[in-house]
């Protein structure tokens, strides 16, 4: 049997209302509802902002898109919002055949998303 690759995520309040959510290895059936409990944690916590960086990650699939969703709704009615850090050709592309991009905020770098939350 093939080794899963490593998965993890963290929660990281940089600032006050802003939840950052670092994301590593791959997103799938498997890690989705690990990654589901810390986001709805941090979004319970009282984060309005969520960040969910994606810098680290080699592949999501849709259970990942629909914990995304799913927490975009839980943001929108406190004003808040969910935007996304990532680099990788392939999964923005994700975002833009599912018109998922018009959704969320799609930044390079965690610094220009907290700044745009911050704003």
């Amino acid at each position: 049997m093939e080794e899963r690759p490593q998965f993890r995520v963290d929660l990281e309040k940089p600032a006050e209302g802003i939840g950052v959510i670092v994301l590593e290895g791959e997103i799938d059936i498997y890690s989705a509802p690990q990654f589901k409990e810390v986001l709805l944690n941090g979004i319970e916590d009282g984060a309005q902002r969520v960040i969910v960086d994606l810098t680290a990650v080699s592949f999501i699939d849709s259970t990942a898109l629909g914990v995304l969703v799913s927490g975009a709704k839980r943001v929108r009615p406190r004003n808040g919002n969910l935007d996304i850090v990532c680099t990788d050709e392939n999964i923005i592309r994700i975002f833009e055949i599912t018109g998922l991009n018009r959704i969320f905020g799609i930044y390079p770098t965690r610094d220009e998303a907290v700044k745009a939350a911050g704003a």
